[in-house]
């Protein structure tokens, strides 16, 4: 039966993982388009502006952290928890916060623009107007430039993630051609390029909340009063992730220092490409994590230990086998730098340099990420949040710092490798003085096993005496009364019976159904069916009484196809003290609490 779970586990991540990762993708794809089109079209001048305004763009990924993935996180372990009221709070919550910080943020940044030209650095000339063009666009898009990812973010947890898929995807096109006809056609520069990366976003939007703000969902907005305790909890487990982000700018900033003292600004150069590169680099990574997110968050909050494990050791084995493909980077070097336009005397010299030390940094970048991701899901935010700050701060700034007095220009390279590796020796410590392995689990977080029961079988007719059986013994072993046995074989009867059916009409031929029965701290007795079929719910249109069904009967002459079944529903439902469906991570997940 292990093998079937973890196979049930191992579809669902592989579901998630090929649009998430693709969706990664083609927004970093968008980053290197900006720089290759400004690097091929304008000139050096434009490398260095958008460079400037790196600092612009990762204050929206600190503001994606925080209400994108933050709230995701919350909402997709309140899900598991069947809270549903309080997914649409935190929905809404996160959404409402999104669009009041950006345009609170785009509005001084209007209004101070030149102020904020010279703190980015900019200094005057060509680079001046450049910069100041390419950053007033992305200031005043703000909003849209933050809300994107949040919305595409929402998607994914509700099962979306194809349509995200979608949503990127055209956002992604649309930059290309735009800022390409705004640059080689208008001549407008940089300006025409964040004009594209502006519309590009907005479009993304309108498509995400045409599915996201219609139709049948499993959250959605709702009226309520500003609530401090929603927003804390939704910027808690996002904290790590904009320390990410945070702890990166300034981490530029050094390295950049470092570069202009020991190799001018040809150094710099290869730096506003490699960091770009990083960014694609982590594009696999993150679709990783961004694949796991959703599964780890519902199955921890459904304290589904085994599911859990699962999920990590697929996310685990993608990891492994992007970093190792992401290692042939080094072989690829002179073409990267050729792509890129480093193709100077030193600046391609040291760019093939720094993209070979980079793709040997993979592999534990990869380990990191998966590591910190994880801990984030399972609220081990603290010690994610230890990680991100040393790993993308502390020992990246001090070994660059070090090394480049040793090595000069070079050193910088080496402190990057060095900073990475000081980070695993870290992850190393922690996971030997817990005792809890890597993954930190604390038994307390799930239920033991003699408190629960939790199989999954086959979807087939042979399979539900078995099921019967299982659960029976089950009773006896949990000393259940007779009218808890009763209520369970009712219930099992008919939500099974629904499933098997469904799997017999031949819409999935790897069907199985997974079957889950608890006790709360309060002894009531909670039954889960979860099936991995087309999206239904049998008593969404179930017959209200016996009554009902005699009526029909009378007025028909007969009963209806799937009547009886249906009443059986209304028993259930009747019976029960919580009764609910739900489509999550595409499962359907039937609830009764007796």
């Amino acid at each position: 039966m292990m093998n079937l779970r973890k196979r049930a586990v191992s579809d669902t991540f592989l579901k998630f993982l090929v649009p998430t990762v693709m969706s990664y993708l083609t927004l970093s794809v968008i980053s290197l388009t900006d720089l290759v089109i400004a690097g091929h079209f304008i000139g050096a001048t434009a490398l260095s502006a958008i460079s400037l305004a790196y600092p612009v763009i990762v204050y929206t990924q600190i503001l994606f952290a925080f209400f994108g993935v933050g709230g995701a996180i919350h909402l997709s372990t309140q899900m598991g928890r069947g809270r549903w009221e309080e997914c649409s709070r935190i929905f809404t919550t996160a959404i409402a916060a999104t669009v009041l910080f950006s345009v609170l943020s785009a509005i001084p940044g209007l209004l101070f623009l030149d102020p904020l030209l010279k703190f980015l650095g900019a200094s005057g000339g060509d680079v001046w107007i450049q910069a100041r063009g390419y950053i007033s666009v992305l200031t005043g898009g703000l909003p849209f430039l933050t809300l994107s990812p949040v919305m595409v973010m929402y998607l994914r947890n509700d099962s979306e993630q194809r349509y995200a898929l979608l949503c990127v995807t055209v956002a992604g096109v649309t930059n290309l051609v735009l800022s390409l006809f705004l640059v080689i056609v208008a001549d407008m520069g940089t300006m025409g390029i964040a004009i594209g990366s502006v519309f590009s976003e907005m479009l993304c939007c309108l498509l995400a909340a045409f599915r996201l703000f219609s139709g049948k969902r499993m959250f959605r907005l709702v009226r309520m009063k500003p609530d401090i305790t929603v927003l804390r909890q939704i910027l808690y487990p996002g904290m790590t992730l904009a320390v990410i982000f945070f702890s990166h700018m300034f981490q530029v900033v050094v390295v950049n220092r470092r570069l202009g003292l020991y190799g001018s600004g040809e150094g710099i150069a290869v730096y506003a490409v490699v960091k770009y590169l990083i960014i694609f680099m982590f594009a696999f990574f993150d679709g990783v994590n961004g694949s796991m997110q959703p599964m780890l968050g519902i199955y921890y909050g459904e304290r589904e230990k085994e599911n859990v494990k699962t999920t990590a050791g697929c996310g685990a084995a993608a990891m492994l086998l992007f970093s190792v493909a992401m290692l042939l980077m080094a072989l690829g070097a002179p073409f990267l730098c050729r792509l890129f336009s480093l193709t100077g005397e030193v600046t391609g010299r040291e760019g093939i340099y720094a993209f070979r030390m980079m793709a040997f940094c993979c592999p534990m970048m990869a380990l990191i990420t998966f590591v910190n991701g994880f801990y984030r899901c399972t609220e081990n935010v603290v010690r994610a949040f230890w990680i991100s700050l040393t790993d993308n701060f502390v020992f990246p700034v001090a070994c660059v710092y070090v090394c480049s007095m040793l090595f000069g220009m070079r050193g910088v390279w080496y402190g990057l490798l060095a900073g990475s590796f000081c980070t695993c020796i870290l992850i190393a410590i922690l996971c030997l003085t817990g005792g809890r392995g890597l993954l930190m689990l604390e038994e307390k977080d799930f239920l033991r096993k003699e408190k629960e029961f939790l199989k999954i079988y086959p979807a087939n007719r042979e399979n539900l005496q078995e099921i019967v059986r299982d659960l029976e013994e089950y009773g006896k072993s949990a000393g259940l009364s007779t009218r808890q046995n009763y209520f369970i074989n009712l219930i099992i009867e008919e939500l099974v019976v629904n499933v098997i059916m469904m799997a017999d009409s031949g819409r999935n031929r790897r069907s199985y159904v997974d079957v889950r029965v608890f006790q709360d701290e309060d002894g009531h007795l909670t039954v889960r069916v979860r099936d991995n079929l087309t999206q239904f719910d049998p008593a969404e249109s179930g017959v209200g009484d016996l009554g009902t069904l005699l009526k029909d009967y009378r007025d028909q002459g007969q009963i209806r196809e799937g009547a009886i079944n249906e009443l059986g529903i209304g028993m259930i439902k009747r019976i029960a003290r919580e009764y609910s469906y739900h489509r999550t991570i595409g499962y359907n997940n039937f609830l009764v609490t007796i």
